[in-house]
């Protein structure tokens, strides 16, 4: 914390930002009007030769000037070029957006007749920049320290991107925080709530979507559950509004609209102000000069009938999130309290109606602050208690947890759970592994979140990997994952030859679940995965035994006859091929059949000779096998 400096609080949100600051002589929150006297500024960066525009100017710059013009870069933020959403929305960007060497997304603008290319934290740097400039021009004093949110369901590098986009700002970035909770923070701090269970906030902001329930107990903010969805807010429901009125003039007129380019930027420019006017009336009118380049005039009525039937499919989306996040907090929801609603894309009357009737009770509904500034409200209120010390410590706690379960993958693809979901954080959690091959050099941690006992329908977060000294099967590592404060996921390992602290995490490519479904699915596939999981448990035994006789071959040769090792071996090395080209499709009774019958063949030409000598290891534990081996 920088002395004497006051903190702030920045909503950077994927279509407006926001910022507040706390007073330190009344503890009121104030948000901060930007230089237009608005108190949200679009998140929009427009480039020329020679200067940089952010904000409303660059907003109404997009259509005009596309290619630099530069805007949801919180949707880019952290992810790979190859992301599934983000291909399914490049076409829909003016802007271009290119890979770079490492898979990640660049954008390319056009500044003195060259090309110049940005990451997307750089980005979002402008933009809390700007916004910082804000606050520093209403305070009249120099800003360094923020508290800066983010979506619940942001993963480990999105935090680590965004905390980079405030050090390039030149800010010190004291807290990620989750939107929802800061949301719910504003709630109890500005109507003095001192207790209220089950707060279900429901946060649909322009890009991004999170359900996260929580209680209040003596003014004590505890986070039950956390659902949502990165890639869902305003702007879907903008660009789905634009794809209709775009096949209504293709109908009406004959003409193919969505081959002419300049209209269809128009239109989707268009679509945001129609869904806002929609929102407080039955029909909007829209006038379009020249819009098939035919020099005629079209005048197009637009219901909020049809804006509705257009994205009935993201209301259904938005309803079984609700649920998915009731089912993991464990509550019905008749036990929902409240139902506080944030983010501008909450005035939708459908989505209200929706709510209302799902939960039997409209009373329940509430903004209690406005949608657009409860965010920025609450990062206030957080920045004030980190930097103001014994005045505003205890305003409220907070108790976040982690969205998903973490853990890393082990020997059959078999997810092993490190940090299970809606843990309390920060935590850490620390778990032993032992190796299964013989001469071991290093061990790749490779690191996944999600709820399916098999990695492959997880999210692979990313690898690392540490160096082990050569030893026989069964040697012991520690591995110990850390969830900090700001969510952000710290990988460390001990073994008796070191330790390996904070870990480099290498981003892999991966195709992210959807986050709304994550839970639904698990839940739906347990028993295939249960079954599937106890047959690879068969084949990984029959794994083991053959390494197991192996490493006796090895460690232990001088007590066999050679051609006892060499039968051992030849069946050994056979058997291993067969394994090594298994695949395990459903986990049948077929499958597991083979497998046992397998095992026997092995068995019936090793156990003789080993037992022979007094070794009973077919059922040993590695770890065991290890001291057999080594005392």
């Amino acid at each position: 914390m920088a002395d004497g400096c006051p903190s702030i609080g920045i909503d950077l949100g994927t279509t407006r930002c926001c910022v507040g600051y706390m007073r330190s002589n009344n503890y009121d929150v104030d948000i901060i009007e930007n230089q237009h006297g608005d108190r949200t500024t679009p998140s929009y960066v427009a480039f020329s030769d020679n200067n940089e525009i952010i904000g409303k100017l660059a907003k109404d710059k997009v259509y005009r000037n596309p290619g630099n013009v530069v805007y949801d870069s919180k949707r880019l933020i952290g992810r790979l070029f190859d992301d599934e959403y983000l291909q399914q929305n490049l076409k829909l960007w003016t802007f271009n957006i290119i890979p770079s060497s490492d898979n990640k997304p660049l954008i390319q603008i056009n500044q003195e007749s060259s090309i110049v290319s940005y990451k997307p934290f750089e980005i979002s740097a402008k933009l809390l920049a700007h916004m910082r400039s804000i606050a520093e021009t209403r305070l009249g004093q120099v800003v360094r320290d923020a508290v800066i949110t983010v979506p619940a369901y942001f993963n480990y590098h999105q935090r680590i991107e965004t905390t980079k986009a405030g050090k390039l700002a030149g800010l010190n970035v004291c807290k990620i925080m989750n939107e929802p909770t800061a949301a719910v923070v504003a709630y109890v701090y500005k109507h003095n709530i001192a207790n209220c269970p089950n707060i279900l906030v429901f946060d649909l902001g322009g890009g991004t979507f999170d359900v996260t329930i929580a209680t209040v107990a003596n003014k004590s903010v505890t986070v039950k559950a956390t659902s949502g969805n990165t890639f869902l807010g305003g702007r879907d429901f903008d660009n789905n509004l634009a794809k209709h009125i775009i096949n209504t003039l293709s109908d009406r007129y004959k003409t193919d609209v969505s081959q002419i380019t300049a209209s269809v930027r128009r239109i989707y420019g268009r679509s945001e102000k129609i869904k806002m006017e929609l929102s407080f009336e039955e029909k909007a009118q829209l006038d379009l000069h020249n819009i098939l380049m035919n020099g005629e005039d079209v005048d197009l009525e637009v219901t909020r009938e049809e804006f509705e039937k257009a994205n009935e499919h993201l209301f259904k989306l938005c309803l079984q999130t609700v649920e998915n996040c009731l089912r993991q907090a464990n509550l019905f929801k008749a036990e929902i309290e409240k139902i506080l609603l944030v983010g501008g894309s909450t005035r939708i009357p459908k989505l209200r109606q929706m709510l209302a009737s799902y939960f039997d009770a409209p009373g329940k509904l509430t903004q209690g602050i406005n949608p657009d500034e409860a965010v920025a409200y609450g990062a206030a209120i957080q920045a004030a208690m980190l930097s103001h010390g014994e005045g505003t410590k205890n305003i409220v706690t907070i108790n976040e947890v982690t969205p998903l379960s973490l853990g890393i993958d082990v020997i059959g693809n078999r997810m092993s759970f490190i940090i299970c979901r809606n843990t309390p954080i920060p935590v850490t959690q620390t778990k032993s592994y032992i190796t299964v091959s013989d001469q071991q050099k290093e061990m790749a941690i490779n690191v996944y979140e999600g709820e399916r006992s098999l990695v492959q329908y997880n999210t692979k977060i990313g690898t690392c990997i540490i160096e082990l000294p050569p030893k026989p099967p069964g040697y012991l590592v520690n591995i110990s994952f850390h969830i900090n404060s700001n969510g952000i996921l710290e990988v460390n390992a001990t073994t008796d030859a070191g330790v390996y602290s904070n870990l480099a995490i290498v981003y892999e490519k991966h195709t992210e679940q959807k986050a709304n479904d994550v839970l639904k699915d698990a839940l739906e596939n347990r028993e295939s995965d249960e079954r599937k999981r106890g047959v690879i448990s068969q084949l990984i035994k029959l794994k083991e035994y053959c390494i197991k006789m192996k490493a006796l071959c090895t460690y232990k040769g001088s007590t066999f006859l050679e051609e006892e090792k060499a039968k051992i071996n030849s069946v050994v090395d056979i058997m291993t091929n067969w394994i090594n080209t298994t695949q395990i499709q459903e986990g049948t009774e077929e499958e597991k059949n083979n497998i046992i019958k397998k095992r026997t063949e092995i068995e019936n030409v090793c156990e003789p000779i080993v037992k022979n000598y007094g070794y009973e290891v077919g059922d040993m534990c590695i770890s065991k096998f290890h001291k057999l081996l080594t005392g």
